[in-house]
């Protein structure tokens, strides 16, 4: 599995930007990938994980004018790569139940569960993209944190049951702000 990936059960991995909190309210939002996005999409998120990485960089440093350029940046590119997704097809108010999962003996792993509408809605995307090498985008506070394609035995029935699993090789970073925003989740 490639570092900060993260998956749809039984699906290939993708990476996961790194979250801050910004805004009171979570917002969470499943996405359609576009037909024909493919390549830019991958363009797209390598731009977003070096000027994540950049930022980690300029954090250290405290070099506030630069944070602020590489903020505006990072901006620009989530604005991107929002643009290469349909609407959500689900949000947070579709989930009953929203956790992180770090047992010793797995990989970390957020766990959402869906209302009864949530999980028709999931199971209908997730059936339309299986095969096509298109992703669910998953989408937290605006921000894709990650892009799982599904893969093509959920073709005739799409992933059904009412929980996306979302798995990875989270940092200790990322774990922290994963767990604050859950906690916000189900908060409101």
């Amino acid at each position: 599995m490639v570092n900060n990936s993260a998956t749809i059960p039984s699906t290939p991995t993708a990476t996961a930007a790194q979250p801050e909190i910004q805004q009171s309210k979570v917002q969470l939002a499943f996405r359609e990938q576009k037909l024909g996005t493919e390549a830019q999409l991958q363009i797209e998120r390598q731009v977003q994980q070096e000027l994540l990485k950049k930022q980690t960089g300029l954090k250290k440093s405290g070099n506030q004018a630069a944070i602020t350029s590489n903020a505006a940046a990072l901006k620009l590119s989530n604005e991107a790569i929002s643009l290469l997704f349909e609407k959500p097809t689900l949000t947070e108010k579709n989930v009953t139940k929203a956790y992180f999962d770090s047992s010793p003996n797995s990989t970390p792993s957020i766990i959402v569960t869906f209302d009864a509408k949530g999980s028709k809605a999931f199971t209908a995307l997730t059936k339309k993209l299986a095969g096509t090498g298109r992703t669910v985008g998953i989408f937290l506070n605006n921000r894709l944190i990650s892009s799982p394609t599904v893969s093509s035995q959920y073709a005739q029935t799409g992933i059904t049951g009412g929980t996306a699993m979302i798995t990875g090789n989270f940092s200790a970073e990322e774990t922290k702000d994963l767990e604050t925003w859950l906690q916000h989740l189900q908060a409101n």
